[in-house]
């Protein structure tokens, strides 16, 4: 070999992180002055430190979520993992205590099995975002079959319950569905792209999930206006806003598959429980959902003569 190759391969394997070297005789020789020049060996990465602040489940359950949000899956694993090494044996303890989930104003004293719980959810979340199936698998089963009383706080104001959502995951793996944030924005927008699609089945998936998490506050906000909300509060009027949207892109997909008579039920949903609904449309204006569902009626009526 000669030189220059011999440099080449040298440089090649010094690259790779490891320390390089090879002989082949004379070529060896004149390169190292007949001498055998040592490189020392790449000193491992230090391990990343984290940060778990006052190891409160709390703490360590909201430091998981901001990052499982950042995709930094170290990190999800680091606080998690920390969270159910710390509280999981409480968790276990409240947990076989309940025989449903605990109403509201008590769910907050079931602190170690709603984090710990959610932190099995959210490693559950990461693993299957590096394409971990069976791990994430594992980690949303251990949700349903040991915490299925656990619920989750939403800053919005309530709480979900981690087993519904982790059933939720485990059957849409390997399907194109994903409720994402679980949000009632998120699950109507998505409705609406099944919708433009044709894709009846995500239509269903989307809709039922929006209205089985917030029709309970959309008619609490109904109940509390007595005409439409003007442009600059109609926003305030999300659960309203969305759940009715939803029950209007259902009734869209039945009707297109001439399903009349779930259709009209799902527009007349609209017209009687959520009439001041109002549906943004990005071009600048909110529409009058029941106004709509009224026209889909006439339709039905026209089409499919009841």
């Amino acid at each position: 070999m000669n030189v220059t190759r011999w440099v080449m391969v040298l440089g090649l394997c010094c690259s790779a992180g490891g320390v390089a070297w090879a002989e082949t005789g004379s070529a060896a020789s004149s390169m190292q002055g007949g001498a055998r020049a040592e490189r020392p060996a790449a000193s491992p990465a230090a391990p990343v430190e984290y940060d778990f602040g006052d190891f409160t489940s709390e703490t360590l359950t909201t430091k998981a979520w901001n990052a499982l949000n950042d995709g930094d899956a170290a990190a999800v694993e680091a606080y998690t993992r920390k969270c159910i090494s710390l509280y999981e044996a409480q968790a276990v303890q409240q947990a076989s205590t309940l025989t449903e989930a605990a109403p509201k104003e008590n769910a907050f004293n079931y602190w170690a099995l709603n984090d710990v719980a959610t932190c099995y959810f959210i490693l559950g979340q990461s693993h299957l975002a590096q394409g971990r199936v069976k791990e994430a698998q594992e980690a949303f089963r251990t949700v349903i079959d040991r915490f299925p009383y656990a619920q989750c706080w939403d800053p919005k104001g309530w709480f979900w319950k981690v087993a519904d959502a982790a059933s939720d995951k485990l059957s849409t793996i390997g399907t194109p569905y994903d409720f994402g944030d679980y949000t009632s924005q998120t699950l109507t927008t998505k409705a609406w792209e099944a919708l433009g699609q044709n894709d009846h089945r995500g239509v269903e998936l989307y809709t039922k999930k929006c209205l089985e998490l917030y029709e309970e506050e959309a008619k609490k906000q109904q109940a509390s206006l007595k005409e439409f909300a003007p442009k600059d509060k109609a926003f305030d009027a999300w659960a309203l806003n969305d759940v009715a949207t939803c029950y209007f892109i259902l009734g869209e997909s039945l009707l297109a598959q001439k399903r009349y008579a779930e259709a009209k039920a799902a527009f007349e949903r609209v017209v009687d429980d959520f009439s001041y609904a109002q549906c943004w449309d990005p071009k600048g204006w909110f529409w009058k959902v029941a106004v709509a569902a009224r026209g889909r009626l006439n339709k039905i009526l026209a089409e499919g003569g009841s």
